[in-house]
């Protein structure tokens, strides 16, 4: 079999313009996020700055969601895009409480289905302001393990007018089932 110089130079000029084709359509590029955050009287602002990994050129049009790390999972705080320089930002209220029992908030930005960038999150750790220390007891709210009184009268009647009303219909079935031997009087 015989090679010739022209089918060399064929295959050379397929395979770069397969991988000009394949850089054209824009493959997603690895990312990095380095964020920075400002407090004031009453609110967080974070700021993230999303950029190449390679290159560190800004990163534009990349929706990046920021959460705080809670306890059974993450709240969010917001979602935006980045701009032509790659800056993007959000607020959360200066009296969040810390994630643990330091105070420590943890705010992570996350990426994911981007046509831009690959999927990425990345973890930023700050200070809250509230913060509740170990073994101290929390008043009774929603969110914790002892529910205020209000709460609990509220469930209770809930629950028994759902019982009350089973119990009713259970009572009519009977009665209807009771009189629909007896001979009813016809109106002539």
């Amino acid at each position: 079999m015989k090679v010739s110089m022209k089918n060399i130079l064929c295959a050379i000029l397929f395979l770069f313009s397969c991988a000009f084709i394949a850089d054209a359509q824009g493959e997603k590029k690895n990312g990095i996020i380095t964020m920075k955050m400002v407090t004031n009287d009453s609110m967080h602002v974070v700021t993230a700055t999303v950029k190449d990994a390679v290159t560190k050129i800004p990163l534009k049009d990349v929706e990046v969601n920021f959460f705080i790390q809670r306890l059974f999972g993450r709240m969010n705080i917001g979602t935006a895009t980045t701009d032509s320089t790659g800056i993007i930002s959000a607020s959360f209220s200066a009296k969040t409480p810390g994630s643990d029992t330091l105070g420590n908030i943890f705010i992570l930005a996350k990426v994911e289905d981007n046509a831009v960038m690959n999927d990425t999150t990345f973890t930023f750790l700050t200070k809250s302001k509230v913060f509740f220390p170990a073994h101290t007891p929390l008043e009774p709210s929603i969110a914790n393990p002892v529910a205020p009184l209000w709460l609990k009268i509220t469930f209770w009647l809930i629950v028994g007018g759902v019982w009350g009303l089973f119990l009713y219909v259970i009572v009519l079935i009977i009665l209807i089932s009771r009189n629909k031997n007896k001979p009813h009087a016809t109106v002539a």
